[in-house]
């Protein structure tokens, strides 16, 4: 019996060797995927500061038509983000992924442009640095600013 489990239990140790301390195999979220599609009726633009700041913004306005959005994470984090149905690929290292307003949320950066889907659907922002604005979209009416 002691034979058995010595056995076996060097097989785990073997096994956590070769997979490390990060058992995901994934995005930061633990490996799972995500499949979401967001719809957008209220839009507020904003002018963007070096800072990250927006400032003197519009007020809430509703758009027409809505904007769709969805979002695709694969459990080994290649994302696929498809606004009106025009599709751009990333690879699990071309984005970025963390909390804000107590919830998820990912950013995609491109050359001088940003876009963050939070994980929930409540928000989406699309900056233009080199334009300095930036363009918040909501599924509800929304008046922050």
């Amino acid at each position: 019996m002691y034979r058995v489990f010595a056995s076996f239990a060097m097989l785990m140790t073997l096994g956590l060797a070769a997979c490390g301390t990060d058992w995901s195999a994934g995005p930061d979220d633990g490996g799972a995927s995500f499949s979401r599609r967001f719809h957008y009726y209220y839009e507020v633009d904003c002018r963007y500061d070096a800072f990250d700041q927006p400032y003197d913004c519009s007020d809430t306005y509703t758009m027409s038509p809505s904007m769709s959005v969805d979002l695709r994470i694969t459990h080994d984090g290649y994302a696929t983000l498809c606004v009106d149905d025009e599709c751009s690929y990333y690879d699990p290292g071309e984005y970025d992924a963390g909390y804000d307003h107590g919830d998820r949320y990912y950013d995609f950066s491109g050359d001088d442009t940003r876009m963050v889907v939070y994980a929930d659907g409540s928000e989406l922002i699309y900056i233009d640095s080199y334009k300095g604005y930036a363009s918040y979209y909501y599924h509800d009416y929304y008046d922050a600013y």
